[in-house]
């Protein structure tokens, strides 16, 4: 982080243990870290980000009270459309703002890199040889359980990227093991959870931290939306966001007869996501960038 605030939120207790959430999951993707001592003290609300607190109890246009709209969002209503991202003007409402107050704020992704994507594989349980006579029959020339796990490392070693791997409960421990000496990563933590579809469901492009209604406070997790495996229209909406999402691409598909042909596919897909300026990364680097 470039910079270190804290804030001074004004408001009903419940409205400004709410607005408090979402304004440092906003100034995150901005660089600005929110501690309890910094060296400056950012009030809300102010001209920048009006406050309404009808807002926060009702359907109100972001003009009214953007942190509410954001909140509204955030919190999980989100948008029909899955490539919509109303929250992200938001964002750049809050980067103007902080900018005023002569902060610095610089994209959070490294080398200049335009949004960031976590890649992520669902693990591919390993096969276990039958016994028996239904063993004996069925023996024949079978690809090693390990050689989807090597056809996929050999191309992100190429692109001089890390992947993590999801589901690693379906490998036996000496099989984990298998797959770390490959160089995936096994730290995607609890803490770090991936949207089920593809889409960004909360109408933002970037990572957000849950918020427990009932304890009136941020949540532990954070969320990262998803990419299908196509990430057209959705790679277009997180460029222009300057964004991050999950790529999300199961080990299976780099099984079977048309392996090779995915692997040519997997490569000229992260040629393409480089060449447009995307730092490739796990999700575990991808949140302690925004909120460590």
């Amino acid at each position: 982080m470039k910079e270190a605030v804290q804030l001074a939120i004004g408001g009903a207790p419940s409205i400004g243990a709410r607005a408090s959430a979402t304004l440092t999951d906003l100034l995150a993707t901005s660089g600005v870290q929110v501690v309890r001592t910094g060296s400056v003290v950012l009030e809300w609300p102010n001209a920048a980000l009006p406050g309404d607190p009808t807002a926060w109890e009702s359907e109100l246009p972001a003009e009214a009270d953007p942190l509410a709209y954001a909140f509204r969002h955030l919190t999980g209503t989100g948008s029909e459309d899955p490539w919509a991202t109303p929250v992200d003007p938001i964002r750049s409402q809050v980067a103007d703002w902080i900018r005023g107050e002569r902060l610095r704020s610089t994209p959070p992704w490294p080398e200049g890199a335009t949004c960031a994507i976590a890649l992520v594989h669902e693990a591919r349980p390993f096969e276990q040889e039958r016994g028996g006579l239904r063993g004996r029959l069925s023996r024949g020339p079978k690809e090693p359980s390990l050689a989807p796990y090597e056809r996929l490392a050999a191309v992100e070693r190429a692109h001089h990227v890390t992947s993590a791997l999801r589901s690693i409960d379906l490998l036996e421990p000496t099989e984990q093991a298998q797959v770390r000496a490959l160089g995936f990563a096994l730290d995607t933590p609890a803490g770090v959870q991936i949207a089920a579809r593809p889409g960004f469901r909360r109408g933002t492009a970037f990572p957000t931290r849950g918020y427990d209604l009932a304890a009136e406070r941020a949540a532990e997790w954070i969320e990262l939306p998803l990419l299908g495996d196509a990430p057209d229209p959705g790679l277009s909406t997180l460029l222009n966001a300057g964004g991050a999402a999950a790529l999300s691409i199961r080990v299976e598909r780099f099984a079977g007869e048309h392996a090779d042909a995915e692997a040519v596919i997997y490569d000229e897909l992260l040629s393409r996501l480089r060449g447009l300026g995307a730092w490739l990364t796990t999700p575990l680097q991808l949140v302690q960038r925004l909120y460590a």
